[in-house]
Formats: C-alpha cells, structure tokens, sequence
C-alpha cells in the first residue's frame, strides 16, 4: 500500500485514481462509500487541509519540484496541488495488497487515458457490470498490475485487485452493503473540524494477548487545525463499560508518572513535553475512551523546518525526480 501512495515513480497511478465525486468544496468522509467489514480506513481531506498552517508549509516544500510537477500537469492536465479535493483509502486485514482507494478532485479523462494506453499490458474490461481498467506499471520484479474505473465525471475507483476493485464499486453503485455510522466506534466526523481520520477494526486483526484483557474493538484517530492549535484526538471503544474504564485508569496512571518524570528531567526538550502533556485530556464515555490533544501548529511548524534544513544539510547536490509518463519516462535532474 505504501508503494503506491508514496513513491514518484508511481505518481501516474496515483493521479488517475485522484477523482472521486464532484468539484468545489471536499466532501465529508462518506461511511455509505466503503464496503462494510472493512478492518480499516484513512481518510483525508486534502482541499482542507491546504488551507491549514501544516497544508501551506507542506505546498512550500513541494515547490522545489515545480518545474516537475508543471510539467506532468500540463502532460496530464492534471495537477494534484490543485485539484485534489480529498482521499479516501480502505482495505482489511494486514494484508496491503487488499485495498481499495477513491479520491476527489477535477480531472480530464481524455488526457489521462492517453497517458495510461502506452502502459504494459492495458486493456478495458467488463467485470461483473462493470467497465475497469487495467495495466502494469514498474520495471523488472518490481511490475505490479493496477486496476481503476472511471465510475462517473467525478468519481474514479481502485483496487489493489479485480475483486477488491469490484466490491468497491457494488458499494458505490447499491448493490453491496456499506459501512454503518454505528460501526465507526464513536468516532465522531463532524464536518470542518478536521481534515484527517482513521479507523482500525481491532477486533478483526490479530493483536497481542495482553491488549486483548481490554477487550478493545476499534481504534479511532482523528486530526485537525483549530485556531492556532492543533488538535488530534483517539478513540478507544471497547466490547463494555467496564474494560473501558480500565483502559481509562491505566491511561491516567500513565500520564501521571509521565508527568512526574519530566518534572524531575533537566533537558532542553523537557519544559516542551511537559507541555504536551499537560494538555493531554483523558476522558470516557460508556465503553469508549476519548484522549484528546490539543498544542500549537507554530511549535510544530519550527519542528518541522529543522528536520528539513538538517536533512538539506546532510544531503548536498542534485535530487532526481523521475516520472513516468506518456512517451516514456523523463528525468529531470534538481
């Protein structure tokens, strides 16, 4: 799963997919849009979260490949710092070849299936009623086969494989059940208070003999920009209201001997994580135990622009950014 979100080699396969529903302003997470029993899902706003403190530093950082990206824009008509509106990616069990992925945004299909024909092996299929694409993409054993549908103007589905890209689509067109509100474990997504959340299906996945005494069912995350504070919050819903109240002792416990050993530490970084912590806030509700934290963006951002002057300074000379598309590739060196 990594590979395909991170990688610039893959960026053609990741802007065909960056599509789904619409234009203007991103839409909210949409439960009704994933296949219930999914074991987990990552949802992020991406138009939100350019307006936010993090979203301008994280644009200002990608303008050291602009010539790039200009280029690969122009090629695709298609440019992911524009019109990418949000993402929403799902899949179950540990395996990451078991994911299903639809984003939103403005594109144009006649380009973008240009740049997709000169790849390996692609060709268009009718699969259960549906019209999917598929192709292969990377070099030697790394090649890996990707299937997408164009479900609408607005709305683009893919798969990890032909079955995980047909389920998605049945849940986007009726003929599969989604994902229930009820099943989201208290994980509450109001719209405009965040621009990332994720759940993970605990009670689904293998975990470890000790996490299971609190009979944890899912782990809800959640993460926005209020103000001049960042807010994230996590979410653990247990199977009853005992095993959460446990969950909620030991989190206290933890926090208050956390709190306790900082005091006592004469470093620079601990006047800091005291802070942290301090704001840290533990609550419940029922069977579902809320932590949430709240601190400000600028102490993050100060954070952030160090690692990436180290990192300048460690790493001297030219970065080659490669993509691949219509045409073959195109290197350009920075």
């Amino acid at each position: 799963m990594k590979t395909h979100l991170l990688q610039l080699s893959y960026l053609l396969v990741f802007l065909i997919s960056t599509s789904v529903a619409g234009r203007a302003q991103a839409k909210e997470f949409n439960s009704k849009q994933v296949p219930t029993g999914v074991h987990w899902f990552f949802y992020l706003d991406v138009d939100g979260f350019k307006k936010t403190q993090l979203g301008q530093f994280a644009l200002k950082q990608a303008k050291e490949f602009g010539p790039e990206l200009d280029l690969l824009a122009k090629q695709l008509q298609f440019d992911f710092r524009k019109d990418l509106d949000s993402a929403t990616l799902f899949g179950q069990g540990e395996d990451e070849k078991q994911w299903a992925m639809l984003l939103q945004g403005k594109f144009k299909k006649a380009p973008l299936l240009a740049a997709l024909k000169w790849k390996d092996e692609f060709k268009r299929l009718n699969e259960a009623g549906h019209k999917i694409l598929t192709w292969r993409d990377g070099k030697g054993d790394k090649q890996e086969t990707h299937f997408g549908a164009i479900v609408n103007e607005g709305l683009i589905a893919m798969g990890s494989s032909k079955k995980r890209l047909v389920q998605a689509l049945n849940v986007l067109k009726g003929k599969a059940p989604a994902l229930q509100p009820k099943q989201l474990g208290g994980l509450k997504l109001k719209k405009g208070n965040h621009f990332l959340a994720a759940m993970v299906n605990v009670k689904d996945l293998p975990v470890p003999p000790e996490a299971q005494a609190f009979k944890v069912q899912s782990i809800g995350f959640r993460l926005g920009e209020q103000g001049k504070n960042l807010t994230a919050q996590l979410l653990l819903n247990s199977a009853d209201a005992d095993s959460a109240l446990k969950i909620q002792q030991m989190l206290q416990g933890m926090l208050a001997m956390g709190q306790l050993q900082v005091a006592v530490v004469d470093e620079p970084g601990a006047k800091k994580l005291a802070e942290i912590l301090k704001s840290l806030k533990i609550a419940r509700a029922k069977n579902v135990v809320q932590v949430d934290l709240e601190f400000p963006v600028v102490n993050l951002l100060k954070q952030l622009m160090m690692n990436v002057q180290k990192r300048e300074g460690d790493q001297p000379g030219k970065v080659e950014l490669k993509f691949e598309i219509q045409g073959g590739p195109q290197k350009q060196d920075r």
